[in-house]
């Protein structure tokens, strides 16, 4: 069995985490991790910000919700 994947994320340089992908998604929606948050996670060749990894995109019904996804 596999470990589930770390994820991690920059906020003011600063590289926060491992997390699990169920935590990431929620600081998404509390506006942590905004969509040009760089990201990583096991598996993923580079950083990238978040509005560019679809497991953290949320549904755009969600989206017109949260400020900084707008």
């Amino acid at each position: 069995m596999t470990a589930p994947a770390r994820w991690f994320h920059l906020q003011d340089e600063r590289q926060l985490g491992p997390l699990d992908l169920d935590t990431m998604r929620r600081l998404v929606l509390a506006g942590t991790v905004g969509p040009y948050t760089y990201v990583w996670s096991d598996g993923m060749e580079e950083w990238l910000p978040a509005q560019e990894v679809p497991a953290l995109v949320p549904p755009e019904h969600v989206r017109r919700e949260l400020p900084a996804w707008q």
